[in-house]
């Protein structure tokens, strides 16, 4: 395979034209520009490379003095070998028509201390690592549009955190013009997912984990991002306080939680789709269960795991495991509820009764008065 990279590989196939311009050479090198190192060469323009591979420490072995280097409608290349070192004197380099190169390594041209511009543009590049930009010392103007960019994690998704006024920002000069290729941004315009992506991350509750299952496009074109949030079993003892905007799908399911106001969460967050709250030791007492089940039924549309809400396990077999929506109040309320008044109640009748008692000697003396004149009892002992 070391042998197919070397730039000695294709010397039958080769055709190479030197000129004030520099050199240029078509499908392979001819023998006479590698048999030995060359210092006249400045500018090298390597077309049509018939090989999958090619060597760049041989380039910058034979041509020492080289300053600035294309490759050009090399179809066939699907990956550099080796890299240029500290001593390279080369300034620009631009790759351009190459159907097959995925990504153009960062171990190629991080140590390259000359190199100020980087074209890539017009390439099916999908990967980049943020060693390629940040590596060079030198470096001021990197092109990248016209490429199949992956913007999901792996790929791009790094460049999200970047500032937006930061080094590697603000070298990418045709940065607004990047658009997402693969997976399920296609389409979509670079920088507006790497602001979702980063709303994402810097939104997401911890321990849990955030991620766009998918993006879709209003009539106006703004992106609308569908963002899973992810909090199942992690031992939780609460739910997250808060979500990511756009929040479409919560998994609650496995945690430890035994109670969970989710009206006020759902209230804040019209956008959720998708609710799992199973497997986790629901609370089941009659103080509530009641709201607990009407806030069952009333989300039923978006819960997708009614049949895993259960009661924590107990030795009360009556409620131990049992599905909640399904649950009939009385196993709860029942055995809680043995006086048909409560203690409360009975007070507050008591006092009812005293106040009618007032009220009923009140009018008694008052009629009394009224008819013999004769003053209350009490007004007697008064002083």
């Amino acid at each position: 395979m070391d042998g197919l990279c070397s730039l000695s590989s294709y010397l039958s196939r080769g055709n190479c034209k030197f000129s004030n311009e520099g050199l240029i050479c078509r499908r392979g090198f001819t023998k006479e520009w590698i048999m030995r190192i060359r210092y006249d060469v400045f500018h090298l323009e390597v077309l049509e490379w018939p090989g999958d591979c090619m060597n760049v420490d041989h380039l910058q072995k034979y041509f020492p003095e080289l300053q600035t280097l294309d490759i050009i409608n090399s179809t066939v290349l699907k990956y550099f070998k080796g890299h240029f070192d500290s001593t390279s004197k080369i300034k620009k380099i631009e790759i351009h028509g190459m159907t097959s190169l995925w990504e153009v390594p960062s171990e190629m041209v991080k140590r390259m201390r000359a190199l100020k511009v980087l074209d890539l543009r017009n390439n099916v590049l999908r990967h980049m690592k943020a060693d390629l930009l940040r590596g060079p010392p030198q470096l001021e103007v990197v092109l990248l549009s016209d490429n199949n960019w992956d913007c999901s994690d792996g790929g791009l998704d790094w460049l999200a955190m970047e500032n937006e006024n930061g080094t590697v920002r603000t070298k990418i000069v045709d940065y607004y013009e990047l658009m997402c290729h693969q997976q399920l941004y296609r389409g979509k315009p670079l920088h507006k997912v790497m602001d979702i992506i980063r709303m994402v991350r810097n939104t997401c509750p911890e321990p849990c984990v955030c991620a766009m299952t998918h993006v879709v496009s209003d009539s106006k074109g703004a992106i609308i991002p569908l963002i899973t949030v992810d909090c199942s079993r992690k031992q939780l003892d609460n739910p997250p306080l808060t979500l990511p905007p756009s929040t479409t799908t919560l998994r609650l399911e496995g945690n430890k939680i035994p109670v969970y106001a989710f009206d006020k969460a759902f209230q804040g967050n019209n956008d959720i789709m998708h609710v799992y709250l199973g497997n986790n030791p629901w609370r089941c007492d009659c103080h509530f269960i009641p709201r607990f089940q009407g806030l069952l039924l009333k989300y039923k549309r978006v819960i997708r795991d009614l049949q895993d809400i259960r009661c924590a396990k107990s030795d009360d077999k009556t409620i131990s495991l049992k599905q909640i929506s399904t649950m009939p109040l009385s196993t709860v309320c029942s055995a809680e509820v043995e006086m048909p008044i409560s203690t409360m109640n009975i007070v507050n009748l008591i006092l009812l009764l005293l106040i009618f008692i007032v009220l009923g000697r009140f009018v008694y003396d008052w009629h009394m008065f009224r008819s013999t004149g004769k003053l209350p009892w009490i007004s007697s002992v008064l002083p």
